[in-house]
């Protein structure tokens, strides 16, 4: 069975524009596909689209072939991604796939899915109509027109991937007429390879610096926290330091006021590399007013660092499920900051060993790839 995962992707090192675009930092896309091509019969390809690239470069990427489309870098939102999804269309049927899995509902990718005219499923991640009850975004903006995309997608769809119990509750609620199924994305197996060295002064941030990731609390609760330890530190992994938006360089400014010389900025990096990182650090921490999954907190947890992640939220779902982190309430910058300095003075750690055998049990990719199997089959003994 041929598979077309419609998705994100960094850029391969052989693109042409690679370093020279932000890109989405997400592999859990190809991490899925390996997982397919390892332990099923499915063979899958991504198509991915690069805003701003000038370009379509067809690659291989450990082995999957990775098909990115040059998409210009303006006014998407406002044809409502009409162009994007014809550009995607185009591509998946020239793949002449059996099956089309389109990840994500916050750009095109879910509405070329759906519009292929070919069995799909659409796993759900990003959905801005949870995003935007969070964090209200102006009348005329992107972020309200994704959200109306994402609506008329989701009432002419029925099935659905939710990666957690969190997205799938909210889902049902919003779009009864929805089947639901449960799987969560898999990891990279060589994380549970990764052991380091613990600095216990040190916390870590991965994600875009964005309002919905909570930078600005974490700012509060650092300025609490060195009133306790002077000496911590911060490093920041995800961050655009070429093309930052207004919000990310008051967030920097603010971090070096608290923290001076000790706030290091990582930008962009492979993930295989962040996950040895935080590995250093005494523990990750993630203050999140909405998170759909949380890759940050599995990754985390699979290199044997503590994790303090924010209530209300799939992250603090995974944290009660593998027995691993600790649980702030929503905007109480106290809070994470005692969690902070608590995890930091007892040096907070879990038994690894145990929670790393849970994601295997939970999410490894043979047991992530074969869900997706039973899946599709079943979609196109259907179709």
């Amino acid at each position: 069975m041929k598979v077309v995962h419609a998705c994100y992707l960094p850029l391969s090192v052989d693109h042409p524009d690679y370093g020279k675009l932000p890109r989405h930092p997400g592999r859990w896309v190809l991490n899925l596909a390996l997982a397919q091509k390892k332990h099923t019969s499915i063979q899958p390809e991504l198509v991915v689209q690069v805003p701003g690239s000038r370009r379509d470069f067809s690659t291989t990427v450990e082995q999957i072939p990775v098909h990115y489309l040059a998409t210009p870098n303006r006014f998407r939102s406002a044809t409502m991604f009409h162009f994007d999804v014809k550009s995607i269309c185009r591509k998946i049927h020239s793949l002449k796939p059996d099956f089309v899995h389109g990840h994500g509902l916050e750009d095109a990718y879910g509405l070329a899915a759906q519009r292929s005219s070919l069995p799909y499923v659409i796993t759900a991640q990003g959905l801005h109509f949870l995003i935007n009850r969070r964090i209200p975004p102006p009348l005329i903006s992107r972020a309200r027109v994704v959200e109306f995309t994402e609506r008329r997608c989701l009432k002419k769809t029925r099935d659905i991937i939710a990666k957690s119990d969190y997205v799938a509750v909210r889902l049902a609620q919003q779009f009864p007429h929805l089947k639901i199924h449960r799987i969560p994305n898999t990891i990279d197996p060589r994380l549970l390879d990764i052991r380091e060295q613990k600095n216990w002064h040190v916390i870590a941030f991965v994600g875009t610096i964005i309002p919905r990731k909570g930078l600005d609390l974490l700012c509060d609760a650092l300025e609490v926290v060195r009133l306790d330890i002077p000496d911590v530190a911060l490093w920041v992994f995800g961050d655009y330091p070429d093309l930052p938006s207004e919000y990310e360089q008051q967030i920097k400014r603010r971090l070096q006021s608290i923290l001076g010389e000790r706030v290091v900025f990582h930008g962009a990096m492979p993930s295989l590399e962040v996950a040895r990182q935080v590995a250093k650090a005494g523990a990750l921490v993630a203050a999140s007013r909405e998170e759909m999954f949380g890759n940050q907190l599995i990754e985390a947890l699979a290199v044997g660092a503590h994790a303090i992640v924010t209530e209300d939220t799939a992250m603090a779902e995974n944290a009660r499920r593998f027995g691993e982190g600790t649980i702030v309430p929503q905007e109480d910058h106290q809070a994470l900051a005692q969690a902070i300095v608590t995890t930091l003075r007892n040096r907070a750690s879990g038994n690894a060993v145990e929670v790393r055998k849970r994601i295997l049990q939970y999410m490894g990719p043979e047991i992530v790839a074969l869900q997706h199997d039973s899946l599709y089959r079943q979609l196109l003994a259907k179709s």
